[in-house]
């Protein structure tokens, strides 16, 4: 009986010896594992941040480009009358786009989202603060339509026809200058928001 006992106990001993060892090679593989989520998640954040800086640079570049045609198309309205306005676009002498000072065509700034989808497809995005996921995919959202509206600026502008007049074309760069400008100067204040977060 005394033989029984002392085996059961060095049998209990080896048991506890391994379930401790399993237990703590889970717990170093779960330290682990935590470990790289954040660093994954750390270099994810970063990588996104990288890419509104980005963002933000070209935004700053259009902006500065459709405010200065904004100055010119103002100025060269100015200068047309009612019978240059609704003459036909092609073939007149009065308007032509692109004569405008500084024109070089609609430079819609092409917006990288490359970051945030692959923080997406990874998987990462779930390891994020939900409230910092609302506010980057409502970023992402509307980095999205404002290059949707872009290019229905640059679409109306290329439809040219035999029928189009110089206020259709003048509207289509005013569209640009007023609608898209405004667009770009509130993405650019939503980029800087998010990167204070």
């Amino acid at each position: 009986m005394k033989k029984n006992t002392k085996r059961l106990i060095k049998y209990l001993i080896e048991f506890l010896i391994v379930a401790f060892g399993v237990f703590l090679g889970v717990y170093a593989s779960e330290i682990q594992s935590k470990k790289k989520i954040k660093i994954e998640k750390e270099n994810s954040i970063s990588y996104i941040i990288e890419e509104l800086e980005s963002n933000e640079k070209r935004l700053k570049e259009s902006i500065k480009y459709h405010q200065s045609i904004k100055t010119e198309i103002d100025s060269i309205a100015k200068t047309l009358d009612e019978k240059d306005f609704f003459s036909t676009y092609i073939g007149n002498k009065s308007f032509r786009h692109n004569e405008i000072k500084g024109w070089n065509g609609v430079q819609v700034a092409n917006l990288d989202i490359t970051a945030f989808e692959a923080a997406k497809i990874s998987g990462i995005i779930k390891e994020y603060d939900l409230k910092f996921i609302q506010n980057i995919s409502r970023l992402y959202k509307h980095q999205k339509t404002y290059s949707e509206l872009g290019n229905k600026v640059l679409t109306k502008m290329i439809n040219l026809n035999s029928s189009t007049k110089v206020v259709d074309m003048f509207s289509s760069i005013e569209l640009m200058t007023s609608d898209l400008l405004n667009y770009e100067k509130s993405l650019l204040e939503a980029i800087r928001k998010i990167k204070t977060e």
